[in-house]
């Protein structure tokens, strides 16, 4: 029987070209946060009316004040394209043209509806960030910002849980493992990155927590490229049983 989200999802479109998705998503977030920051460095690292942080500038305290129209566009983008790349990281698991793991566990399926829920809130919540957040709006902007960030860590908890078990079960597809570990090792750093930024600032360490917020969204564009590697459409892609006797050694 076809599973839950094969079910809801069938191949209306190909699958050979949903690795754009992720490259379009980590490259425009990547593009936008650059430019933020190279256009602060470049007019003499200035202070913004309001900036709390009085050493490193937060990337809201640059998007209020200059190149709003660029912050719009590159978040923007970087939306659209972050709802295609977890529709189609989740997509392909399930594909006939894919992985075909159509008779997943149920809690994963589930899990993966999840994951694409969560990820329109983070979607949406940094689209109106993008255009709401002013240097007078700081209830706005902190609601919003808790949408984005609140709905990034739920979809990528619930897609690594997903995908857990190509890195640790027996059955894998060639050259997908390594790119499920590079992804969940990106996941563990933005957490601990996260959790360090939330108590060095709340501690007053703002230079600290101001690096630690650039790393933390830059790290998040490396994740978002990690997919293509989930993505890419492989030809004569079929499972690998590591187990399998055929496939062990002769000589050990």
């Amino acid at each position: 029987m076809a599973g839950i989200w094969y079910r809801t999802f069938r191949d209306f479109f190909s699958t050979r070209r949903l690795w754009l998705f992720p490259l379009l998503a980590g490259l425009s977030w990547f593009l936008t946060l650059t430019i933020l920051l190279v256009r602060w460095l470049v007019v003499d690292r200035p202070q913004y009316p309001g900036q709390v942080n009085p050493y490193v500038p937060f990337i809201s305290d640059i998007a209020a004040h200059q190149f709003k129209p660029v912050f719009i566009i590159g978040c923007a983008a970087t939306g659209v394209t972050f709802l295609g790349t977890m529709f189609s990281v989740h997509h392909v698991r399930y594909s006939p043209n894919f992985y075909a793991l159509r008779d997943d566990a149920p809690w994963r399926q589930t899990m993966s509806l999840i994951a694409q829920i969560a990820g329109i809130t983070a979607a949406v919540s940094l689209i109106n960030l993008s255009v709401f957040d002013t240097d007078d709006a700081h209830v706005r902007h902190r609601h919003l910002l808790m949408g984005t960030f609140g709905g990034l860590f739920a979809s990528a908890v619930t897609t690594t849980a997903v995908w857990w078990d190509q890195i640790w079960g027996p059955m894998v597809f060639a050259g997908l493992r390594k790119w499920c570990i590079f992804n969940t090792a990106l996941v563990i750093c933005q957490f601990g990155c996260g959790l360090a930024f939330v108590i060095l600032m709340y501690d007053g360490y703002f230079k600290s927590s101001g690096i630690l917020e650039w790393c933390l969204t830059y790290l998040g564009s490396f994740w978002l490229l990690s997919f293509v590697g989930y993505t890419m459409f492989r030809e004569g892609d079929h499972p690998v049983d590591e187990n399998d006797a055929e496939q062990q050694p002769l000589l050990t």
